[in-house]
């Protein structure tokens, strides 16, 4: 997210932690609280980054088109939207994203085609919407798993997965993404929320799923004291690729901080280091016996020895926790819509427990 990582960082500072029913009603006359995306939507008309029409709608079921997408990018990142004579032939001054598409080409988020033209009308579709949102927030990680329909050999599909990685995209329930298909408003403007705040992430996540809440900060006890783990923007860089919205694990004790990422889907739940190499934590559905590899390469395996059972923390006690043994004896409680909750060594003893969530 380098091209405006500070914007970000102070952006969601202010606004990511913003609950959706935080904000007034938007004006639109065929915007209301029943309306697919409506927080998202208010959440951007409040950020000033989307708009309506002149005739006081928003028209949320119609689809992008490519001046939309640069006009809504481009007041995100701050560009200059002044309109300017453009090098696309089918943008002149004075269309009213010409400067705004000037200027998203110009940071390289979006580009023109080779016969010289812009193709402002064309509507997009959510492969080309991937490619312009991983340029603009500048992502670059990838979850440990695909969609079916989306290959090496398309263009999109690093930013898809990078998308994917962000928490942006979950896809469809049947494992595809519908690279081809069009994006309307509204899932334009979920997107758009879903990359700048935890609040709108979390309402896109697995539902009954084992990943921990990203509006939530966790704190565990451990045997060198407490571990508070905050889903929050990291600014700066690792081995010189971007870093961005990830979980962050901080010792109270000394201050000593560690990054890592969470992903989830439908098949199973993961976790790693940023640009390392990912742990399958929990393969779905999550039932007894279920057993896996840890990492693809390894011999290490993980296997699900108990459902529904009761593991007490000092945060409260569950009744509804699965137990995970590993092929090293160290064993690991989850519970939906929570998390991890403990951890234990193959002598017996706690390494980990939940203390507190707020």
């Amino acid at each position: 997210m380098k091209k405006f990582g500070s914007f970000l960082l102070s952006f969601a500072l202010v606004l990511g932690i913003i609950s959706p029913s935080a904000s007034a009603a938007t004006n639109f006359s065929d915007v209301n609280k029943s309306t697919s995306f409506y927080s998202e939507i208010q959440f951007l008309v409040d950020a000033e980054i989307i708009s309506g029409y002149y005739d006081g709608t928003f028209k949320p079921q119609k689809n992008v088109t490519r001046g939309e997408a640069a006009i809504m990018i481009g007041r995100m990142m701050e560009l200059d939207g002044t309109k300017r004579a453009t090098k696309f032939k089918d943008v002149p001054a004075s269309h009213s994203g010409s400067g705004y598409i000037a200027s998203a080409v110009s940071e390289k988020v979006i580009s023109g085609y080779p016969d010289g033209t812009f193709r402002p009308n064309q509507q997009i579709s959510r492969g080309d919407m991937a490619i312009i949102l991983a340029n603009a927030f500048d992502l670059n990680f990838r979850p440990h798993y695909t969609f079916s329909d989306v290959t090496s050999r398309m263009k999109a599909y690093g930013p898809v997965l990078a998308l994917a990685a962000e928490s942006i995209t979950t896809g469809y329930a049947n494992g595809t993404f519908k690279p081809n298909d069009n994006v309307t408003r509204g899932q334009f403007s979920a997107f758009l929320a879903r990359g700048l705040s935890p609040v709108y992430k979390q309402k896109a996540a697995l539902a009954g799923g084992y990943a921990q809440n990203m509006t939530k900060q966790y704190t565990y006890a451990e045997a060198d004291g407490d571990v508070v783990h905050t889903y929050k923007y990291i600014d700066g860089t690792i081995n010189g690729m971007p870093l961005g919205f990830m979980w962050e694990a901080e010792r109270m004790k000394d201050g000593a901080t560690v990054q890592y990422m969470q992903f989830e889907n439908r098949d199973s739940l993961a976790s790693g280091l940023p640009y390392s190499d990912i742990s399958i934590d929990l393969k779905y559905p999550a039932t007894l016996h279920k057993s896996w590899k840890s990492y693809g390469n390894s011999n290490d395996y993980e296997t699900i020895t108990k459902v529904n059972t009761t593991v007490t923390t000092p945060y409260k006690t569950f009744t509804n926790a699965i137990e995970v043994k590993g092929s090293s004896g160290y064993k690991s409680y989850y519970v939906p819509n929570v998390g991890q909750v403990k951890t234990i060594d193959p002598s017996g003893k706690t390494v980990s427990q939940l203390k507190s969530i707020k």
